[in-house]
């Protein structure tokens, strides 16, 4: 019987390990500054989607999806009788948005968080400014409304 030898050690060997090593393209900061674009599949005609078939369609790991889930508040998919997420059509959009601003974009989870706000996609926190000024305006508005009809009320009957 022949024995086999590899050149450079056998396969697992310091030997290979280190010239694998070698041949492997090394990134660099600049490597890592220039995003590319990733072709994704088109979305089939279909209203509901499993999140395995949502990882294909925006091109992440399962895992990946159910943190956003937790971090963005527009997506919110229902769930089966059996328990399984079932993701919108909407929901498949809004996740490959996510995905453009954070791996295309290079943008933070906060700050696609505030770039989604702003073009009126992720709704606005409970304890944003602007939203609890408005929500006192309208309580305001509310309670003059309630006067001014007592006051009708007074004069017409």
């Amino acid at each position: 019987m022949a024995t086999v030898r590899f050149l450079g050690g056998s396969p697992g060997s310091r030997e290979s390990r280190e010239r694998e090593r070698e041949r492997a393209p090394v990134p660099t900061r600049r490597d890592n500054a220039q995003k590319t674009v990733v072709e994704l599949p088109a979305i089939p005609d279909k209203l509901y989607f499993r999140i395995g078939e949502v990882a294909n369609l925006v091109g992440v790991e399962p895992h990946v999806l159910r943190y956003w889930e937790h971090e963005f508040r527009s997506i919110r998919p229902t769930k089966s009788q059996r328990g399984q997420r079932v993701y919108s059509r909407k929901d498949v959009d809004h996740l490959r948005k996510i995905r453009s601003l954070l791996y295309e974009q290079g943008f933070t989870i906060a700050g696609a968080k505030k770039a989604l706000r702003a073009r009126g996609v992720e709704p606005r926190e409970d304890n944003d400014p602007t939203l609890v000024a408005g929500n006192r305006a309208r309580e305001a508005l509310v309670e003059i409304r309630h006067d001014v009809e007592a006051f009708l009320r007074e004069l017409g009957g």
